[in-house]
């Protein structure tokens, strides 16, 4: 059974999917692709090399997609095949800067994107060493950075710029890159949000299987509301106002409807 399925697949009439999960670093892929890859319907690699290595290597330098992004198609379809008959899952967050081109090689992918509230992503980040040091490294990258959220005229000034606001202007970039892919991608994108998967866990779940079309429910997964408030308690007054500068509302807006909140500052 499992290599008439594979002959299937091969023939392009297979009925596994790749479904890609994006975003910023510190804002629940990792939990969200844990929660998705217990499923019996689904193989899932998470931050795996070399897809990993390449898609932050092309977020951080559109150029190399010239030479990465055909590379990475090939390892997909690899992939793709090893998981067949069940649905492959990748969860590799920097796919957020290449998902429209995955889109064209793979018509039937899904994407499922998850946000979080940028005061608590940007607290995490900044105790993440792996995630912070990207900042300390960035004239190691061409510029502008769409990554990391750095236009040339910021250059300048980078080196300046609180921390806080630095690791914001990252959130930032992924966020509008998330709403430019509800465009592109339409349909084929679920961007849900950390906080209501923590205080709406079931409802969440049965979006999502309806969403990815699976026959068997999601497993609900431990969920810690304390981390929805750990931030008020890392960040100083200061730091949440350097936040709120470049996000443009504030912590108390955080989860109003976007056409109530202030726009950012440029």
């Amino acid at each position: 059974m499992m290599i008439f399925e594979k002959l299937r697949y091969l023939r392009g009439d297979a009925v596994c999917r790749p479904i890609f999960v994006i975003g910023t670093g510190r804002s629940g892929t990792h939990w969200l692709g844990h929660c998705l890859g217990n499923h019996p319907e689904i193989r899932i690699t998470s931050e795996a090399r070399p897809m990993f290595g390449w898609s932050t290597t092309m977020a951080l330098n559109p150029e190399s997609e010239r030479r990465l992004l055909g590379r990475l198609i090939r390892v997909y379809r690899w992939q793709l095949l090893l998981a067949s008959p069940r649905h492959y899952l990748d969860k590799n967050h920097p796919n957020i800067w290449i998902a429209d081109k995955l889109k064209e090689a793979f018509t039937d992918a899904l994407f499922i994107g998850i946000e979080r509230d940028p005061y608590a992503t940007v607290a995490s980040m900044m105790r993440h060493k792996g995630v912070s040091s990207w900042h300390r490294r960035w004239r190691e990258f061409p510029l502008p950075n769409r990554f990391l959220g750095i236009s040339w005229e910021i250059a300048e000034r980078y080196d300046d710029i609180p921390f806080p606001s630095q690791c914001a202007m990252r959130w930032l970039a992924h966020h509008d890159r998330m709403n430019a892919l509800k465009h592109r991608l339409s349909d084929s994108l679920k961007v849900i949000s950390y906080e209501a998967f923590a205080r709406h866990t079931e409802e969440t779940i049965g979006d999502l299987q309806q969403f990815l079309g699976l026959s068997k429910p999601l497993s609900l997964p431990e969920v810690k509301i304390e981390s929805l408030h750990k931030w008020r308690y890392q960040l100083s007054g200061d730091e949440i106002k350097q936040i709120q500068n470049v996000v443009g509302f504030s912590p108390d807006a955080a989860h109003e409807p976007s056409g109530s909140r202030p726009r950012r500052h440029e």
